[in-house]
């Protein structure tokens, strides 16, 4: 409820109703002309003051408005007015408030129309758009199809991941013929994924397939387009939908809530766009980066962990058609992974530029996120396509620091020939505290007495079988320019320490992995 004061200023005060009832006490039959030119004039500033809130807050603003007045006549009045122009409104939904107020007030008898004619109108239109208004779950129906299939739709347990539009046309309608004309350019060029369902409302089978032929044949890309008919109107569409003249449109989110009516081709077009139209959001801030921290604190996670996460993002939202949370979330979670280190990161990294990014070109289609989530992705994509396991390492020759359970001794060799059933590379930098623990988890790993604590054990014989290649990139930079392009070109080297593991052979085991 607004405020008294805001009443007040808008020019239509409980103490303005009462002074207008006052010098209208006294008749019995009608009011004035000029008290209802007041009393409008008051009421169209009034409407105006609160043109842009809530559908609920009308309501609840009209019935304070109706029920200020203690006067019958003047009551009648108010209501009539009201009635009418949010009947007559050219903002879709505010044809709630109308119904509304003769829900509350007319069908009650607390107030009365112009007319018994009016009435019965009123009557009519509050019962067949009660069920279709905005924010409304969509009434069931069941149709049937071109085919001869028959199509339910919004039944329970019919959820669809897409937005659904319901087009309502007659084959004898000339604005039928001209919306169809413009729906089927919209549907072809605009490429919305949506599910599209135009529902013939006569009963000549042959002029609906004429008319489909030759006035809605619609190729388009994204839009799945279905025909459907109810020849009998067993589905009662007509009250359901408030089918009383055709073309007739509804637009219905994913989880069958009703999200516009009354519309036509460039209405649906503007709400379209405004849903899958992109907008430009920020990625990889500090609250993403905590929410995720939080999300895998504990031990290292598993690419498995990471894999689960971007799954579940991708469920929470594509199947309710929330593109724009996907995005922000898997945006997020792809600065997040590319800033942290480890194995499970990196190679869950891999998993969602695969499974949900560079796969997906309807989702991340705008100029913006080409550049910052795309165009970022295909760079990680790059760095990732480097020393993939499975593959045999590069053959190049780098001078390096030989570590096995003897010692270590600087040394020249082959990546593909360190000489160990396993073998770990690590690539570091000077001056890296994080490069200085791997180095000395390495020389603990090749103990004979690392984990167990004691010669000979089976831990012992196999660290013994393991060879630790160091190779000091920052020193390969100075000696050899050309030999550290080539390893850039081999390695993902663009965050150091990098650890890669490989079998006798030199195929790669893994990569990215730690060994504190």
């Amino acid at each position: 409820m607004l405020p008294c004061t805001f009443l007040c200023g808008a020019g239509v005060c409980a103490a303005q109703v009462h002074q207008t009832q006052d010098s209208t006490s006294g008749q019995a039959a009608s009011l004035d002309t000029a008290v209802c030119n007041a009393l409008d004039s008051k009421l169209m500033e009034y409407f105006e003051a609160i043109k842009h809130e809530p559908v609920d807050v009308q309501k609840a603003e009209c019935d304070f408005l109706i029920g200020s007045t203690n006067d019958s006549l003047v009551r009648n009045h108010v209501a009539q007015t009201i009635y009418d122009h949010y009947l007559d409104s050219p903002v879709m939904g505010f044809e709630a408030v109308a119904i509304h107020v003769y829900d509350n007030w007319f069908l009650p008898g607390k107030a009365r129309m112009r007319s018994d004619m009016d009435m019965l109108g009123a009557r009519i239109f509050a019962e067949f758009n009660r069920q279709s208004q905005i924010g409304c779950m969509a009434p069931a129906l069941s149709m049937t199809s071109l085919d001869g299939q028959q199509v339910s739709l919004f039944t329970e347990g019919d959820r669809k991941d897409r937005f659904r539009v319901l087009y309502f046309y007659d084959a004898d309608c000339a604005k039928c013929r001209m919306q169809s004309i413009l729906l089927s350019n919209v549907l072809a060029t605009e490429d919305f994924p949506i599910d599209f369902y135009a529902i013939y409302t006569g009963d000549d089978r042959q002029a609906w397939t004429e008319y489909v032929s030759e006035r809605f044949d619609i190729s388009p890309s994204s839009a799945c387009v279905t025909h459907l008919w109810d020849p009998e109107i067993d589905s009662d569409f007509q009250r359901k939908y408030a089918v009383l003249q055709t073309p007739r449109m509804y637009l219905v989110t994913p989880d069958g809530t009703i999200k516009g009516r009354g519309l036509d081709a460039l209405a649906l077009s503007q709400m379209l766009h405004g849903i899958f139209d992109e907008v430009k959001l920020d990625y990889g801030g500090k609250e993403s980066a905590a929410l995720y921290d939080g999300i895998f604190a504990g031990e290292a996670p598993q690419p498995s962990d990471v894999k689960a996460v971007a799954d579940r993002i991708a469920a929470s939202t594509l199947p309710k058609g929330d593109t724009v949370m996907f995005r922000q979330m898997a945006g997020d979670l792809l600065y997040y992974l590319s800033s942290r280190s480890g194995e499970g990161m990196k190679e869950g990294m891999n998993y969602l530029i695969d499974s949900y990014i560079l796969s997906d070109n309807k989702v991340w289609k705008s100029q913006d996120d080409s550049l910052k989530v795309v165009g970022f992705a295909r760079i990680m994509d790059d760095l990732l396509d480097k020393a993939v396991p499975g593959t045999r390492i590069t053959d190049l020759k780098v001078s390096g620091t030989l570590v096995t359970c003897k010692g270590e001794k600087q040394t020249s060799r082959k990546l593909n020939r360190i000489g160990g059933n396993r073998n770990i590379i690590i690539f570091y930098t000077e001056g890296c505290r994080i490069c200085d623990a791997e180095k000395a988890a390495a020389h603990r790993l090749v103990d004979a007495k690392d984990d167990i604590g004691q010669t000979g054990s089976d831990s012992g014989r196999k660290h013994r079988k393991t060879r630790i290649f160091m190779v000091n990139v920052d020193e390969v930079l100075r000696t050899d320019p050309s030999l550290a392009s080539r390893l850039f070109d081999s390695f993902d080297l663009s965050s150091l320490p990098f650890l890669v593991e490989t079998d006798r052979k030199g195929t790669i085991l893994r990569r990215y992995i730690s060994l504190q």
